[in-house]
């Protein structure tokens, strides 16, 4: 039934493009892009003896960047229906993913309809824990300075991660009526770049170890302006029906996200959450809420933000564990505006991550960076 729900919509929207499409111009890709870098540094750390790490052992200090490159084009056919491509390049040498997104998508009364590679619904509307910069945060920041992920989950907390990341799918917008908009995509399984065959199957195979396949995901935004009040509020959730390779007879997959903000006069403060359930073949939880502020004056900006993540059968980078732990990340963040799409950026972050077992591993990291984001 899902699937023949699918082949009828895509058809359908085959049928709207074909049905007076001539003469059409040319489609012309536009080249933009965005750098970023930073420079961090370590105040102090401290490992517990149970992670298997000595303090002895890490960098107090380290220099990152991130830099992307986007092409993009579009056009309008005659019956005003828009077609267009987008592809996100990484600009430095990845061997896991060098490009991050690339879909079709075609446009009209209707609302957009992308085929390709591409976050998930609810990640497409998330919005995060509110942050001063670009570049760093408490909640998915781009970059980060602690090392807690060596003894736990990770370097930091995030609330929009979902479950498919930037898998093959099918996603669709409506059109956004009295501030109102919705998302839905399907995701067949968690794999990019599906161009040809993976070991000799040309329709996948259905027994890869550790994957959610046949994801549904579904998000609902609103936005508003009440006079000079902005308001902002949302949520949205994923299911995924098979969870292949599953031994322990685990339940299918599933994650959640919720989220708020309201601005007025240079203030925002916000709120976000997501809930991530069944994950590996543990059955591990994860659920990750926080709240922050912003406040916007001029060519300055400055943010406080506070996530907490609640983590089950979490097992550190020198495989210990697993164990249960808590993570708590305090992000102090200021950001100057040089010039139109060109700041720079400074954060002071406390970390402080926590073993609920006794034997558990723990760790508390002070750090500060000073960045600079360059769109172009």
């Amino acid at each position: 039934m899902r699937n023949a729900l699918l082949g009828s919509t895509m058809l359908v929207a085959l049928g709207l493009v074909v049905r007076d499409a001539a003469a059409a111009d040319d489609i012309k890709l536009e080249i933009r892009g965005n750098y970023q870098g930073a420079a961090g540094v370590v105040f102090s750390e401290d490992f517990s003896s149970s992670s298997g790490v000595s303090g002895k052992d890490l960098r107090d200090y380290v220099f990152k960047q991130d830099v992307e490159i986007n092409f993009s084009g579009e056009t309008t056919l005659d019956n005003g229906l828009t077609v267009g491509v987008y592809i996100e390049l990484n600009a430095q040498t990845d061997v896991e993913d060098q490009i991050d997104k690339v879909y079709a998508y075609v446009g009209g009364a209707f609302g957009e309809i992308r085929f390709g590679d591409n976050e998930e619904a609810y990640a497409e509307f998330c919005y995060q824990v509110p942050t001063a910069s670009e570049l760093f945060g408490a909640d998915s920041p781009n970059f980060n300075f602690s090392n807690a992920g060596i003894a736990g989950y990770a370097g930091t907390n995030g609330t929009c991660a979902g479950l498919d990341d930037n898998s093959t799918k099918v996603l669709y917008f409506s059109p956004a009526f009295s501030g109102f908009q919705f998302a839905a995509s399907f995701t067949p399984d968690n794999t990019e770049d599906t161009r040809n065959t993976v070991q000799g199957a040309a329709t996948r195979f259905t027994n890869d170890g550790d994957q959610n396949s046949e994801n549904l995901s579904l998000a609902v935004t609103f936005h508003h302006d009440f006079n000079a009040v902005n308001l902002i509020i949302g949520g949205g959730a994923t299911q995924s029906f098979q969870k292949e390779v599953n031994p322990n007879s685990i339940g299918p997959a599933h994650s959640y996200n919720a989220y708020a903000q309201v601005g007025f006069s240079g203030l925002t403060f916000g709120v976000a959450s997501e809930l991530r359930e069944n994950f590996g073949d543990t059955s591990a939880d994860q659920w990750v809420y926080g709240a922050g502020g912003t406040y916007e004056w001029d060519a300055w900006k400055i943010g406080l933000g506070w996530t907490h993540g609640d983590y089950e059968k979490v097992v550190g980078a020198n495989d210990v564990g697993p164990f249960n732990a808590d993570h708590d990340i305090f992000s102090l963040t200021a950001s100057y505006a040089l010039a139109a799409g060109i700041s720079i950026d400074g954060v002071l972050e406390y970390s402080d991550y926590r073993s609920r077992n006794a034997e558990g591993p723990d760790y508390q990291g002070i750090a500060a960076g000073l960045g600079t984001n360059i769109d172009f």
